[in-house]
């Protein structure tokens, strides 16, 4: 059935259409034009209706974001049931009451056929669930375990060449003491030589210890009177021509180390075999070197008001000996810095004086005229430690431009006083220090 006639039916109504148009014998042309059209009418196919495509069932399925809303509920009946199982298996005991609801409140069941599938699509629906996120899980660690892992590769990189650049540097300052060492020997011998004119014997030994230098004079000078000795340098004080600097002469010689000093590193403090050290006036501050992965467990430090020893247990010391000055035990503490340098802070006892060396005779000592006073805020300071820095900061600036300092001025005041008091006194041949 078609449009709501059968082609048999149309057929025969075409057919008696066309009878009567010719038993009344039209022989008009809209007569003969209608008979066409039924006649094209009657041949033509039938007009047949588009199929109508149902789509699929889809399986309808739970989000997690709506189930969840069902989770207090359910969370209530499974701790119920959790206390009723007796020593069975909870979750047996969820599914008997849920497939029971089913039977008794439900047609599920009616249909035997379509009830397994259904349960199994549910199933299978849960454990691809669970199987994507396992997944996921794993290939969240191995993702961050390829990160754990290049990490570890780039701090072990790190460490290496850490490790490298210290070994360059402890290297470098190493070779920088020994030539200090033996600069100051060179000058002591200088000394000794301007002294009894004879010539040093120099005798090298090998890296671990210091180069010593030796003079005839200076082995005689031991065994010399020291009443002799004194009289001596007496009369060739006395047989000295005065001398007069001039103001550049005096700047060069500010410029100029002290003999058998090293210039101040940027913190005002300097170098030794085993470790580098700053200062300010009221702490010293020393960075030891110890092996690469020394624990703070191996460090033996014992710090008393005029002693350091430092190394690690069970081996000789690697700094032993006395303080530059005393300092205050209890504010004097180490920190482990790295796995290769240990921080030793140093309270000093005085608050004005720089130290020229953290351990007497362990390093080659600062110059401490080269010594750059760090920026302060002196209304911050009492009155007497204000004018000690103050007096300190002229008596320098006046050093740099080759003045006499305060204490120097005012010796020099107190003799022009004497002199004008003592106008019949001869003072031209006379020599001041």
């Amino acid at each position: 059935m078609q449009n709501g006639t059968s082609p048999l039916r149309r057929s025969a109504i075409f057919h008696g259409l066309r009878q009567i148009l010719r038993d009344r014998d039209l022989s008009s042309s809209s007569s003969v034009n209608a008979a066409r059209r039924l006649d094209a009418a009657r041949t033509r196919a039938p007009r047949t209706l588009p199929e109508r495509r149902i789509p699929p069932r889809r399986m309808a399925t739970l989000e997690d974001s709506t189930a969840e809303k069902f989770d207090p509920m359910m969370l209530q009946i499974a701790s119920q049931i959790a206390a009723q199982a007796d020593g069975a298996n909870p979750v047996d005991h969820m599914l008997d009451l849920y497939f029971g609801f089913l039977r008794r409140k439900t047609d599920f069941f009616n249909k035997p056929s379509e009830c397994r599938p259904a349960v199994m699509r549910a199933f299978e629906r849960q454990e691809k669930i669970v199987e994507a996120s396992k997944s996921d899980a794993q290939k969240q660690a191995e993702k961050k375990a390829a990160k754990e892992a290049a990490a570890a590769e780039i701090r072990a990189r790190l460490e290496r060449e850490e490790d490298e650049k210290r070994a360059v540097e402890d290297e470098a300052r190493r070779k920088r003491v020994r030539e200090l060492a033996l600069e100051k020997k060179l000058q002591e011998s200088k000394n000794a030589t301007a002294m009894d004119g004879t010539t040093p014997k120099i005798q090298e030994l090998d890296d671990d210890d210091v180069e010593t230098i030796e003079t005839p004079g200076a082995a005689k000078a031991k065994d010399a009177d020291p009443s002799a000795e004194k009289e001596n340098e007496k009369n060739e004080a006395d047989d000295e021509p005065p001398t007069h600097q001039t103001h550049d002469e005096a700047e060069d010689d500010y410029d100029k180390l002290a003999p058998g000093t090293q210039a101040p590193n940027a913190g005002n403090g300097g170098e030794a075999e085993h470790y580098t050290w700053t200062q300010t006036l009221t702490e010293v501050d020393v960075r030891m070197r110890v092996p690469t992965g020394t624990t703070s467990k191996q460090i033996a430090c014992e710090m008393t008001r005029n002693h350091l020893a430092f190394g690690l247990r069970g081996e000789p010391p690697l700094v032993k000996g006395e303080w530059h000055g005393e300092v205050v035990p209890d504010d004097c503490f180490w920190t482990m810095w790295d796995k290769s340098t240990v921080q030793l802070t140093i309270q000093k006892k005085s608050d004005m004086e720089w130290w020229n060396v953290v351990v007497k005779g362990d390093a080659v000592p600062i110059d401490t005229k080269k010594v750059q006073p760090e920026n302060s805020n002196l209304s911050d300071l009492d009155g007497e430690t204000r004018s000690t820095v103050e007096k300190m900061m002229y008596d320098n600036a006046q050093k740099q431009m080759g003045k006499p300092t305060s204490d120097e001025q005012a010796k020099a005041d107190v003799m022009k006083k004497f002199m004008e008091a003592h106008p019949e006194m001869d003072f031209s041949n006379c020599k001041f220090n």
